[in-house]
C-alpha cells in the first residue's frame, strides 16, 4: 500500500521480508543477490556498527513512520497462527520438571553428538573405538527424545489453547510482576550502587527475588493444562 506520505514516501509491500546480518559480517552473499533492496543505516560519532536488535528497531520503526496503516494490520487469522507457536514456545520449558528438564538436555546432547559422529564418519573420518561404542544407543535414545518432544508438544499446545482465543492483555502478557524482577547485575554491583538504586525493584534486593509458586509462569501454565485436560 501507499506509504504515509512525506518526503519519504514510498511504496511498502504488504508482505515484505527484511533480512538482517550478522554485526560483524553483515548479511550473506546469498541474500545480498536475493534482495530487491539494500538499506544502510548512517551512523554518527564513534560508533562503526549497531548491533541487530538495535538495527532491527530502527529499521522497522522508519516503516511505521512511512506508513502507519502497517500498525496492528495483520489479519487475525496469522495472529492467531502466530500466538499459537509463541505461546507454545513459552509454555514448553516451564511444563517440564526439573528431572525431566536435565533428561531433555542429556538427551539432546546425546543425539547431538552422534549426529556428529556419523557425519564425520560419512566424510571419511575414522573413528575410535569408545566413538563407535557411543553411538550404539543412539536409535534408542533418538526414539525418546522424540517422543518427549512430541508429548511437550502436544501439552503445550492444550495448555495455550485458551490463550491463543482469549489473549491477554499486552504487558501483563504472561509476564513476572516488578517486585520479582531482577538485573543481571552481579550483587557486588548491586551493593556498591545500592543508595543510587535504592527504591527500584528490580535492584531493591541484592540477591535474586525467589518467585513465589502462585506467581510463577511454570505453575501459570501447569494449572492451563490441568483446565483443558
Amino acid at each position: 500500500g501507499e506509504s504515509g506520505g512525506g518526503d519519504d514516501s514510498a511504496v511498502i509491500p504488504r508482505k515484505l521480508a527484511i533480512a538482517f546480518g550478522t554485526e560483524a559480517v553483515g548479511c550473506t552473499a546469498e541474500l545480498l543477490t536475493s534482495a530487491d533492496l539494500r538499506v544502510y543505516l548512517p551512523l554518527r560519532g564513534f560508533a562503526d556498527s549497531l548491533n541487530l536488535s538495535v538495527a532491527t528497531a530502527l529499521v522497522v520503526h522508519h516503516l511505521f513512520l512511512q506508513d502507519p496503516t502497517l500498525v496492528g494490520s495483520m489479519p487475525e487469522n496469522e495472529r492467531e497462527e502466530l500466538r499459537r507457536k509463541w505461546y507454545a514456545k513459552l509454555c514448553r520449558q516451564r511444563l517440564l520438571g526439573a528431572k525431566e528438564k536435565k533428561e531433555m538436555q542429556r538427551l539432546r546432547a546425546y543425539v547431538t553428538g552422534c549426529e556428529e559422529l556419523e557425519r564425520q564418519r560419512k566424510a571419511g573420518k575414522a573413528l575410535q573405538v569408545g566413538q563407535l561404542n557411543k553411538m550404539g544407543d543412539y536409535a534408542e535414545k533418538k526414539a525418546r527424545l522424540e517422543e518427549m518432544d512430541r508429548d511437550l508438544d502436544e501439552k503445550a499446545s492444550r495448555a495455550v489453547e485458551g490463550l491463543v482465543l482469549d489473549p491477554p492483555q499486552p504487558i501483563t502478557d504472561m509476564r513476572r510482576a516488578d517486585e520479582h524482577r531482577v538485573t543481571f547485575a552481579g550483587k557486588k554491583t548491586k551493593q556498591q550502587n545500592a543508595d543510587a538504586w535504592g527504591g527500584m525493584a528490580a535492584t531493591a534486593k541484592p540477591k535474586t527475588a525467589k518467585i513465589e509458586d502462585d506467581t510463577s509462569t511454570s505453575k501459570f501454565f501447569r494449572s492451563r493444562l490441568e483446565e483443558a485436560s
